[in-house]
């Protein structure tokens, strides 16, 4: 392993600062217009909306969203990432935009500015530790360049937990690094940061575990140290970062079969498993004005890398492994051959179309940068190539491997784990991070060794070469065209939908819901209807009167007076979580069902009937906090435990100095 001077003050304000330009030119019209008007844009405006305004009345984990769904309530955030969320809230206080439709869309743009530059940051933390400053430095920019964090994540899909792993993915391998001999700073910071994924993207944070695994394995294998002892303090880093995250993971796990992850694909064709596989389809080439330019970069790219790769100093074995690697990804540029692999393995899929060709752009994303980190790993073999750059090369390879069509019956064979994982094209994020790491490492050797390339690609080539990466796959993902145009979703509560309820309102119910909302299940438009502030209740089947009153998010009082049984319905999605508690007035005979469309649906008797509705969390999410709070003070107390060790460790070996 390399190791690095510290920098000086004036070289590291400099290089932030690039880093810091860097990211804010490439979210400009994020932090200036608000996030883009496409992926899922619309939802976290509509998500933070309500989240924002349950966190400051006092709901600090608003896991039921009072006035989603046009105010019939949504559970999602039982399963939605919340890390965001938790952030943009907080900025609110400190920011100055005004109360108008695009004020969340906004707050979200500078989120994703200060995520960004805190991945660029992050990255140049871990590159320093092994690199040189200047190596570091455009290891840094060059990562948060890339496509699928700017391209894919930002401006396509608007995906903002996915933006937030970029930043502690980076910090993990730097702690892996420093992992023997252990010590618990290291092994809680290791905890606290997956956490930290967990919070931001539990699909992220699920693929990139065996990552966090395998890393100690083949990169102490030269240390002696044993493997258990390798792999051990892993899995209690596990354990540590389930203990923070507990307050999401507990109540996820627990309510987890009320979501129906698989009525999306159902629904909406496009979201199948065996679509996501990237390739090119014969319908993609509507979109010849990007298929065609795409195509033809992307193939030139990988045979220049070929050729490097046929001349690199590494065994015979390795060279082929790598060259069949991209010989895999090229030939998915024949239009036809990935679907007819998704069809021979058997995988269900109803057709091979997508959205704005959105798996062919994925194609020349997954090309542009496995290609650039098999060229910069071109660089730095040798016979003493360190083991931490063979396994990014590793990982850089068998990620590119899983999104291809070639590995179809693979995902065949593992349904569940395709289920959770929805889209394989996931990967990509843990691919980006592995070609980061072998880019800096590319760079630092370039900037070594100036006269002894002997063949290798130079300096000149690798920032070419990531010149081009960056600015073509860009390019295919329209990223000119948010600069051009920019425009940001504004929030409309006339047509305020969460996307997602088909995962958990049921079956039977889900049309009769759906029509409610103005909209159905196999669309995403949404027709405005007047928006009734308060909750809806009606009363039927006998003379009387009702009255609701919210008290909360989560608490609703009622109130009934009915002359004989009668059935109330009241504006409210009928999750299993809600509960009838007594008040003054106890009510009789009264029980809680569901309605046709969905809503929450009381059977009274006659008099007159008092008593609160209650959405309660559960045991789970309540052990939840409590973990995550006893968690936290645990390792803050640890950590002040060893800081005081230390200090007074470093006081008796001055002492001893001062005497001998």
């Amino acid at each position: 392993m390399k190791t690095s001077q510290s920098d000086s003050a004036v070289t590291l304000v400099r290089q932030v600062a690039v880093i810091v330009l860097v990211a804010a030119f490439l979210s400009l019209p994020v932090w200036l217009v608000g996030i883009p008007q496409t992926g899922d844009g619309s939802t976290h405006v509509g998500y933070q909306f309500h989240f924002s305004q349950q966190f400051w009345h006092g709901d600090f984990y608003p896991r039921w969203l009072a006035g989603s769904n046009k105010g019939y309530g949504s559970p999602i955030f039982f399963v939605q990432y919340p890390f965001p969320y938790f952030v943009t809230a907080l900025l609110r206080p400190i920011t100055w935009f005004s109360a108008t439709t695009t004020r969340e869309a906004h707050e979200l743009g500078l989120y994703c500015l200060l995520v960004l530059v805190a991945a660029g940051l992050a990255a140049r933390t871990w590159f320093r530790r092994r690199y040189s400053s200047l190596a570091s430095t455009i290891g840094a920019v060059v990562y948060i360049s890339l496509p699928y964090i700017v391209g894919q994540t930002i401006y396509e899909r608007a995906s903002l937990g996915e933006l937030a792993a970029f930043v502690w993915m980076p910090l993990i391998f730097l702690l892996c690094d420093r992992l023997h001999p252990v010590r618990f700073s290291v092994l809680t910071g290791i905890g606290v940061l997956f956490a930290l994924l967990i919070f931001s993207n539990v699909l992220t944070a699920a693929l990139f575990a065996p990552v966090m695994v395998l890393y100690p394995v083949f990169v102490g294998r030269q240390s002696g140290t044993p493997l258990i002892r390798r792999v051990a303090p892993m899995f209690a880093a596990f354990i540590i970062g389930t203990g923070v995250a507990a307050a999401y993971v507990f109540p996820m796990l627990s309510y987890h079969h009320l979501f129906n992850a698989g009525a999306v694909p159902r629904h909406h064709p496009y979201a199948e498993l065996g679509r996501s596989l990237v390739s090119i389809s014969r319908s993609d080439w509507s979109n010849y004005h990007i298929i065609i330019p795409g195509a033809l970069a992307a193939f030139c790219v990988i045979l220049l890398v070929a050729l490097y790769v046929w001349r690199a100093d590494a065994g015979l074995i390795r060279r082929l492994l790598v060259l069949g690697t991209l010989a895999a990804g090229a030939a998915m540029l024949v239009p036809g051959l990935g679907p007819k692999l998704i069809q021979l393995s058997g995988l269900k899929t109803t057709g091979f179309d997508s959205y704005n060709g959105f798996v062919a752009r994925m194609l020349f994303t997954l090309l542009f940068t496995a290609g650039l980190g098999v060229l910069a790993y071109c660089r730095i073999s040798r016979e003493e190539t360190d083991d931490g750059e063979s396994f990014l090369l590793a990982v850089c390879c068998i990620a590119f491997l899983l999104m291809l069509p070639w590995s179809a019956i693979l995902w065949k064979t593992m349904p569940v784990f395709g289920d959770v994982i929805q889209f394989p094209w996931r990967l990509c994020a843990v691919l980006t991070v592995a070609v980061g790491g072998l880019f800096a490492a590319a760079v630092d050797d370039c900037l070594l060794h100036r006269e002894s390339s002997r063949g290798k690609p130079s300096l000149r080539v690798m920032v070419s070469a990531a010149v081009v990466v960056v600015v073509a796959s860009n390019m295919i993902w329209r990223v000119d065209q948010k600069f051009r145009h920019p425009s940001t979703p504004h929030y409309d509560a006339t047509r305020d939908v969460d996307p997602m309820y088909n995962t958990y309102v049921p079956d039977n119910q889900l049309v009769a819901f759906a029509k409610i909302l103005g909209t159905s299940p196999e669309t995403w438009q949404v027709a405005p209807t007047p928006y009734v502030e308060g909750v809806r209740a009606d009363l039927t089947g006998s003379p009387g009167s009702v009255q609701v009153t919210r008290e909360g998010p989560r608490k609703l009082l009622v109130s009934v007076q009915s002359e004989g049984n009668a059935r109330v319905q009241i504006g409210q999605l009928n999750f299993p979580l809600w509960k009838i508690v007594p008040a003054e007035n106890a009510p009789r005979d009264v029980s809680l069902g569901t309605s046709d469309g969905g809503l929450i649906e009381l059977s009274v008797g006659p008099g007159r009937h008092d008593f609160w509705l209650v959405f309660d969390a559960g045991r789970s999410a309540r052990w939840g906090d409590i973990v995550t709070l006893v968690s936290v003070v645990l390792i803050a107390a640890g950590l002040l435990i060893a800081g005081l060790k230390s200090r007074q460790a470093q006081r008796d070996a001055d002492k001893r100095l001062v005497t001998s």
